[in-house]
C-alpha cells in the first residue's frame, strides 16, 4: 500500500472512530450536510499564467464534541477543483485551455465554536486527504469547445492523490438539537499534483451547513 494511501486510511479510520469514543463518554455526536460555491486555481512556480475557475463543493459530516467550545469534525467531500488558461494554436491563435479535477476529500477538522448564545462564531482547521475521480480538459474556441477526459486526451500527469491544508470560520446559528452555518474556507495543497513540476491545488470556498 503506497504511503497516499495509508495518510487516506488513517484520516478515515480517525473520522468514524472518533465519533463512536465521544457517544461511549456520554456526548452526542451530531451529523451534517453542506454545499458550497468555490473558486479554484493551481498555484506554484511551475502554475504561472493559470487563472481561477468555478468550482463546487458539496457533503457530509460528524460534528463529535470534545468539551463546551471544541469538536472534531470529519468530511466526506466531493470538490471540484483546477484552472484555466490560454494556450496558443498552430494557426497563431489563442485558445482557453480549462482544467477541470474533481476531487474526494477527506478533511480532519478541529473546530472551535464561541458560546455566544444562539448566534455563534465559529472557527476551524486541519489536515485534508484528496482522492481524484476524475479529470477533464476543455479547450473553449472561438467557434466551439472540445472536452475529453485527460486519459481519452494522453494527459497522465496530474497524480490521483493530493493532501493539504483546510482553513476557515463563519458564523453558525443554533436552535434546538440543529445549526445552520454560513462559512469561508480556504483549501491549499501541500504536494504538487504533477509529475516532475511543482502545481498544488488550491481553493476558496463559501458554504451552507446543516447540522442535525
Amino acid at each position: 500500500m503506497g504511503t497516499g494511501a495509508k495518510v487516506g486510511g488513517i484520516l478515515l479510520v480517525l473520522g468514524l472512530a472518533a465519533p463512536a469514543l465521544l457517544l461511549a463518554q456520554g456526548r452526542r455526536a451530531a451529523v451534517g450536510s453542506q454545499v458550497g460555491y468555490s473558486r479554484a486555481d493551481l498555484g506554484g512556480p511551475d502554475a504561472a499564467g493559470i487563472r481561477a475557475r468555478q468550482g463546487a463543493l458539496s457533503g457530509v459530516y460528524l460534528s463529535a464534541p470534545l468539551g463546551r467550545i471544541l469538536s472534531v469534525r470529519p468530511e466526506l467531500l466531493f470538490a471540484l477543483k483546477g484552472g484555466r488558461t490560454e494556450v496558443s494554436l498552430e494557426d497563431g491563435s489563442l485558445a482557453t485551455l480549462d482544467i477541470d479535477l474533481a476531487y474526494l476529500e477527506i478533511p480532519l477538522l478541529a473546530r472551535i465554536t464561541f458560546p455566544t448564545g444562539r448566534i455563534r462564531p465559529v472557527l476551524f482547521g486541519g489536515p485534508s486527504a484528496s482522492f481524484q475521480i476524475g479529470c477533464d480538459l476543455q479547450v473553449i474556441l472561438a467557434t466551439q469547445t472540445i472536452r475529453s477526459s485527460c486519459d481519452a486526451a494522453g494527459v497522465g500527469l496530474f497524480r490521483t492523490f493530493d493532501y493539504g491544508v483546510v482553513g476557515g470560520g463563519g458564523v453558525e446559528f443554533g436552535w434546538a438539537q440543529s445549526a445552520l452555518s454560513l462559512e469561508a474556507r480556504y483549501t491549499a495543497g501541500i504536494r504538487s499534483i504533477v509529475d516532475g513540476a511543482t502545481v498544488r491545488n488550491r481553493a476558496f470556498a463559501v458554504v451552507l451547513a446543516l447540522t442535525f
